[in-house]
């Protein structure tokens, strides 16, 4: 090779690598103690928001170097003294005062006195995995704040609960199921363990007794069936546990992961022994049967106020809020001569109908001035979340249906479906109007209440349009002829 190939070859290749130096997605320089840019490429050049390496190289690293998070004096001192770094996570600033999340490997270059000629590094922008890795951390912190809540209020309920994995091994269960059906030491014990651990148990402590714990074994295997249909079900079980005949009610459905493969099931029971022996002996009266009926409806509503009262512990603005409108909801109700059976479930609706404000965050709901979009997009799912709490109750009226609807409107630009006129049930147009006139009239975290003429005047020019034209009018003339009043 002649020295003009040489040459010509010894070019193209500092030209190809000056190519792969520029476009690579990693920034490298070399610098010098004094903090001048001696070497650097494109790469790291963007990174800091110029336009080319010339104008990066006019950034003296003494007083623009890692700030705040890094100071270049402790940059030195520690390269200095290891003479290298590996993996140092800062902070920089860009040209336009952003900052951007780096990770820096550097080495120093010594002359054969040890005197330090240069630090040589390459640089990666980390920003999108810092920002990932602390949405993961916020994530998490949610999910503990989320399970922890369910596993109080799954705790403090008579009725048990639990979660079983494909192969019928518990993955979650209530203090109700580890006292009344399996005599756990406490709610960690069952997981990963099966019925029959603990029917084996319980036999074996009992040997004088080989009845002292059947639960389940004279049953069908109802775990399978619902796994197997991949549908909800009842069931009626019995046995004996902890030496006692026990009648449950017994309700399970198919457990699946966001992607609809099955993972197990879930179910509730509640023992039911007083009640089928009742039954089958046929000796309730009707007075006793009326009593009954009494003191379940009597439950139903202290439910249904402690539902109330979860949704407005978590926004103390809007305590009574529902209680408010079930009591409008109920006059308009009567003036529009709809019968007994639709107003008790417009009054059951109505005080639980923002019980998918549950699912929203708390900061949220108690946030004060104008809420961002996505956190108008969260409160927005509020009925929806609704519809499904409530959607495994078996209420003799259309309760989650009217709870979803709740804030539709008649010309369709209410959610969470655009419903229109007279696909809106008759209760939900009157608890959306209800619904508006009293959060007008109150209090918000965002504002302080309007008064109640500014709520029905706006009720008056939604009239037709947005609320039911015979709902707003009898809304309006309750409050006007002093029939009524919050």
């Amino acid at each position: 090779m002649t020295d003009e190939d040489r040459t010509i070859h010894d070019s193209t290749a500092d030209s190809f690598l000056r190519r792969i130096f520029d476009r690579v997605p990693v920034g490298f320089y070399r610098t010098t103690p004094d903090g001048k840019i001696v070497h650097a490429n494109l790469a790291l050049a963007r990174m800091l928001g110029y336009e080319s390496v010339e104008e990066l190289k006019k950034r003296d690293l003494e007083f623009e170097g890692y700030e705040p998070s890094c100071p270049r004096a402790d940059f030195k001192r520690r390269i200095e003294k290891e003479g290298t770094i590996h993996g140092l996570d800062a902070r920089w600033q860009r040209t336009d005062g952003t900052f951007i999340d780096v990770r820096e490997y550097a080495d120093i270059v010594r002359d054969e006195k040890g005197e330090v000629l240069f630090y040589d590094g390459a640089v990666e922008d980390i920003t999108s995995f810092k920002r990932t890795e602390e949405s993961l951390t916020q994530s998490e912190l949610r999910y503990r704040r989320d399970y922890a809540m369910f596993r109080l209020m799954a705790d403090n309920m008579q009725d048990m609960l639990w979660a079983k994995d494909l192969n019928t091994r518990y993955i979650f269960a209530n203090r109700a199921v580890c006292e009344k059906l399996l005599n756990a030491s406490d709610t960690d014990e069952p997981t990963g363990k099966i019925d029959i651990f603990f029917a084996d148990r319980e036999r074996a402590a009992h040997p004088e007794d080989p009845e002292w714990h059947t639960f389940g074994e004279i049953c069908e295997d109802s775990d399978s069936v619902v796994m197997q249909s991949r549908k909800s079900g009842q069931f009626d079980e019995y046995g004996n546990a902890q030496g006692q005949f026990m009648f449950l009610d017994v309700h399970k459905a198919p457990l699946f992961d966001e992607d609809g493969k099955l993972l197990g099931t879930v179910g509730s029971a509640r023992i039911v022994s007083r009640e089928k022996e009742l039954e089958s002996e046929q000796r309730l009266s009707q007075k006793a049967l009326e009593e009954a009926f009494a003191s379940l409806r009597s439950t139903q509503e202290s439910t249904l106020r402690v539902m109330a009262k979860l949704v407005e512990t978590r926004d103390p603005y809007t305590a009574g809020h529902q209680e408010r409108v079930a009591r409008l909801a109920a006059a308009i109700a009567l003036g529009l001569d709809l019968d007994d059976e639709k107003r008790e479930g417009l009054r059951v609706a109505a005080l639980v109908h923002d019980i998918g404000k549950l699912r929203v965050p708390v900061e949220i709901l108690s946030k004060p001035g104008s809420l961002a979009s996505i956190e108008m997009d969260l409160i927005r799912e509020h009925p929806q979340a609704g519809f499904e709490i409530l959607s495994e109750i078996p209420y003799p009226w259309p309760v989650e249906e009217i709870i979803r609807q709740h804030h539709e409107r008649i010309d369709g630009s209410g959610y969470p479906r655009g419903l229109r006129g007279d696909e809106i049930l008759i209760e939900a147009r009157i608890i959306a109007v209800a619904d508006v006139v009293e959060a007008m009239s109150a209090d918000r975290p965002y504002r302080p209440a309007l008064g109640i003429e500014v709520a029905l005047d706006e009720i008056r020019k939604g009239s037709g349009s947005l609320y039911d034209p015979d709902v707003a009018a009898v809304c309006c003339d309750l409050f006007e002829s002093g029939r009524f009043g919050f």
